[in-house]
Parts: C-alpha cells; sequence; structure tokens
C-alpha cells in the first residue's frame, strides 16, 4: 500500500481527488442500488416459491411470515432461559472475523444460554450458533417450503442472538437460506455473485461454495479494489416477524442495530428441487415433525457449516463426468479416479491428505475395479457423511476449542509463574488460567488433572505432569497460511494493475 501511494504522488497527471464513494461504508459507497424485491407469502404456493425465487436464484422479502412461529410470540431473554438455560451455544465477537473470541462458562467460543443472557448486553459477545434440538418445538417449516424435495432438504438451522451493533464482513454462504428476524431489525445489503471478478473474494476452504471479500465494508477502498466500484447492489430492512429468502453463493453484508433474535433454514446448495404436485396451497409443519441433515443436542461437539452431504456426492459424479466428457455410461479405472479426484487443482493441501485417507487407504467407495456413475449411487449415505464431517471439521464447533488456541508452551510457562511462591487453590487456579484467555470449565478440568491433594496446585505438580499439557497447541491445518499467501497476493496484484493502468494513461483517479 505504501508503494502505491507512492507511485500515485509521482504521477504527474494523477488529479488529487478521490474515486466517488472511496473511504465510504458499503451503503454509501455508489449509487447503483435498487430496493430488493417483496411479495406477499399467504399468496404464494411451494411451487410458485420455487419457480418463481429459488430456482432463479433471487432473493425476496417475505413480511410477516416469521410471526406465524410459536417462536415470535414465546422467546423473551426470560422465557429462553427459563426454558433452555442449560443449553449451550456458541459465540462470537459482534464483528465478523474480528480475532477476539468470547468465553463463557462452557469454553472458549461457547456458553450456556443462561450465561448468554446474563451477559449479552454488555459484553462484546454474539450467539452465532446451531439451534439446539430441544428449540425446534417453537418452530415450524413454512408452508411455501412443505413440499416436494424442498421439504427433506433442510441441511442444519442457525440461531442469531445479539444487543444491537452486530455486523459482518461481505460474504456468501453455501446454502438456500430463509432468514427469520423474531426480534429487532436488520439492515441487509445483496450483491449478485454474477460480480464474482470484482467482490475480491478472498480464498477460504469451501471458496467455491462460501467465501468472504477482502473489502472493508466500513470503508470501501477503490485504490486497491478499483473494480468493486462498478457492482450494483441490493438492499433491505427487515423486520421482527419478516423472513429473506438468499440464494447460495449470494454475497451480503448484515448490520443490526438493535436487540436481535434470528433464525435460518438452510436447505440445500442446489436451485433444483422436485416439486411435482407443489401448486396447490400448503400448510406449514411442526419443524420436529422435518428431517434436518445436522441436527445439535445442545451440548458436545456442533456441527455448524457443514457441508450438505448430498452436495459432496454430486462433485465426485462431477469429478467422473469430467473423466468421461460428459459420458454417465462411461468407466474409468478406480485407482485413476482417485488420483483425478486427489489432484484436482482446486483440492489444497489439506483436503488432498484428507482424501488420500479415505479413497485410498479406508476405501470408502468400495474396491470396485471401475468406477461408473450407478456407484456413486450405490454408495451408502453415511459414506458421504463421514466425507463431509471429515473436510468440514472446524474448531470452533468443537467444546474444547481453546486447544487449538492455547500453545503447551504459553500454558505451563504461565500456570508455573502463577504457582512460582507457592501452591494455588481452585478458584485462584481458574483466575490465572482465565488470564491465558482459558475458560472456566477447563480451567476446573485441568486443576483435578494436575491437583496432588485435590485441593491446591503446585509448581511441582505442572512441572511433573507434563504430559497433561499435551493436549494443548493442537493444529487443525486447513490450509489457513497458504489461503493467507494467496489472498495476499490478490491484493498486490489488483495494486499492481491500477498502478500499470495509471502509468499508461487509462486510470484517473
Amino acid at each position: 500500500m505504501i508503494l502505491l501511494l507512492s507511485t500515485l504522488l509521482l504521477l504527474p497527471h494523477v488529479t488529487s481527488t478521490l474515486p466517488p464513494g472511496h473511504g465510504k461504508p458499503l451503503g454509501e459507497h455508489n449509487e447503483l442500488k435498487t430496493p430488493a424485491l417483496e411479495e406477499d407469502y399467504t399468496k404464494m404456493t411451494s411451487q410458485y416459491f420455487y419457480e418463481r425465487y429459488v430456482r432463479t436464484r433471487t432473493p425476496v422479502i417475505l413480511r410477516g411470515l416469521a410471526k406465524t412461529f410459536p417462536a415470535f410470540h414465546l422467546w423473551t431473554d426470560q422465557y429462553l432461559v427459563d426454558n433452555f438455560g442449560d443449553l449451550e451455544v456458541r459465540l462470537e465477537a459482534k464483528t465478523e472475523k474480528e480475532t477476539f473470541t468470547p468465553v463463557g462458562e462452557a469454553g472458549l467460543g461457547r456458553s450456556s444460554i443462561s450465561e448468554f443472557f446474563r451477559r449479552y448486553k454488555t459484553d462484546n459477545m454474539y450467539c452465532v450458533s446451531e439451534v439446539p434440538e430441544p428449540m425446534y418445538k417453537d418452530l415450524q417449516l413454512p408452508a411455501i417450503m412443505n413440499c416436494g424435495s424442498m421439504k427433506n432438504s433442510l441441511v442444519e438451522m442457525n440461531l442469531w442472538i445479539n444487543s444491537g451493533g452486530a455486523k459482518s464482513i461481505i460474504h456468501k454462504d453455501a446454502h438456500n437460506q430463509l432468514n427469520c428476524l423474531l426480534a429487532g431489525s436488520k439492515d441487509w445489503i445483496f450483491i449478485n455473485n454474477t460480480y464474482n471478478d470484482w467482490i475480491y473474494q478472498a480464498e477460504e476452504i469451501d471458496g467455491d461454495q462460501g467465501g468472504f471479500s477482502l473489502v472493508n465494508p466500513d470503508s470501501v477502498n477503490y485504490i486497491t479494489f478499483p473494480l468493486f466500484a462498478k457492482i450494483p447492489w441490493e438492499y433491505a430492512t427487515v423486520h421482527a416477524g419478516d423472513c429473506l429468502y438468499l440464494p447460495p453463493r449470494y454475497y451480503h453484508r448484515v448490520k443490526s442495530t438493535d436487540r436481535n433474535f434470528a433464525v435460518s433454514f438452510l436447505f440445500g446448495t442446489r436451485s433444483e428441487f422436485e416439486m411435482e404436485g407443489c401448486g396447490a396451497p400448503t400448510t406449514s409443519a411442526p419443524l420436529t415433525s422435518v428431517p434436518v441433515q445436522w441436527k445439535y443436542p445442545g451440548t458436545g461437539m456442533m456441527s455448524m457449516g457443514n457441508s450438505d452431504p448430498d452436495g459432496i456426492r454430486q462433485w465426485f459424479i462431477e469429478m467422473f463426468l469430467e473423466m468421461t466428457d460428459g459420458d454417465a455410461t462411461d468407466n474409468v479405472p478406480m485407482e485413476e479416479y482417485l488420483e483425478f479426484v486427489i489432484e484436482d487443482e482446486g483440492v489444497i493441501p489439506y483436503m488432498k491428505d484428507l482424501f488420500h485417507r479415505l479413497l485410498v487407504e479406508d476405501r470408502v467407495l468400495g474396491d470396485s475395479e471401475f468406477v461408473d456413475r450407478n456407484l456413486f449411487d450405490l454408495v451408502p449415505e453415511e459414506v458421504w457423511r463421514e466425507i463431509t464431517v471429515a473436510q468440514s471439521y472446524d474448531p470452533s464447533n468443537d467444546p474444547n476449542n481453546e486447544y487449538f488456541h492455547i500453545s503447551k508452551e504459553d500454558v505451563v510457562y504461565h500456570l508455573k509463574d502463577a504457582t512460582y511462591f507457592g501452591a494455588v487453590n481452585k478458584d485462584q487456579f481458574v483466575e490465572a488460567y482465565g488470564k491465558l484467555g482459558g475458560s472456566p470449565r477447563v480451567a476446573r478440568e485441568l486443576f483435578t488433572k494436575l491437583s496432588s491433594d485435590g485441593t491446591t496446585v503446585s509448581w511441582y505438580d505442572i512441572r511433573d505432569k507434563d504430559d497433561v499439557f499435551d493436549v494443548y497447541g493442537q493444529v487443525h491445518d486447513r490450509g489457513d497460511e497458504e489461503m493467507f499467501t494467496r489472498n495476499e497476493e490478490v491484493k498486490r496484484i489488483a495494486e499492481a494493475e491500477l498502478r500499470q493502468s495509471i502509468v499508461e494513461g487509462k486510470s484517473e483517479l
């Protein structure tokens, strides 16, 4: 960036006027805006909703739809504490991608619902979680989704609660979603994914599905990201009781200014569903009666962000068809197919190792000599779920998330220092461990493992039980370092292209 600014200063024909909208927040950065579509959901059949919006991948606001859920009338802070207080939810900071992760009683980035509501109005914490399954009883699958294959396509249910002031980056999600607001209001900005080439997308593990833009939505930088100025966008304010349909891979930015609750129905990654016979009006269904691919019981490991197993299966089919030039009747040698999948240029090193273990060592696709199109329909669903779980693993879904964030060296050094002048009791130990960014729950578990007398932990306990700390500093190599390098390269190329266009007289700032 310093080099770019220096270049601009040295070029005599460059004006001192910055591009219009430079440095302004998204929403004020240009005038290429239109309001999002709205429609009366009471006049829509499932067939119409599918044909008009899902199939065409068009966002739409459905005013008042969430008011039909029991949760809309029941979910106050006190009701949630009284009925679901012991269940655990996942926590993030109010600003997405912020490096800070809130510490809850249940773990790093994890708290009980009771604790969350005690703290969420004063602390920097945002409930971004799967909906615990016991809460399904207060929710319904809307009538416009309750027909055809769409009604069986729910991948997961997500829960969003904050006290206001939360904001996301510019990002896209892998699934179709119906986001329903139960309290408060949210401001949305949408950008069609046909503008991918101008969005300056950061690379992520699921970059072909989810992903985010490198552009800072709080201060749009047209010098580093000049093509972003050309992008038209849609906007909407969603109020309590409204639902928004958002297609998969559709870029968006969300801000909330007041206390709000929302639930999101994530369904499939496709735009094609079998909807025969869905032209007549249908009724809603209790969520407890609807299949959901990934469910979270309320404690333990979450599966938030897991891919759709059917989407994984479709990708393997696409790899096969690529080898056969689209001929579904052909077959290819199994070993050649496995090598083709593993060596695909879109598969990063982490995934190559994973696929090698599952496909080559564990032979999850079987021991057939050849692969044909029918094989993918014969492979049990559990296999696609196994592949999905392995490739989707995210430490933030793990109740022991802090083991990935705190190194063994740091925790040993810090606790030895805390006990240098004498043994500490449990409360003192929990306080000392908390200064590392760790949670009270894990601190108490660690205290129990280290204490020789059950009441204190000494410097000698820490020295003599070194193996207790082996769980810390776990590395889950999803290729983050490689991704960071590539994202920096995206920004470098963007700046280099702008410098060159200025030198050639093709651009004036």
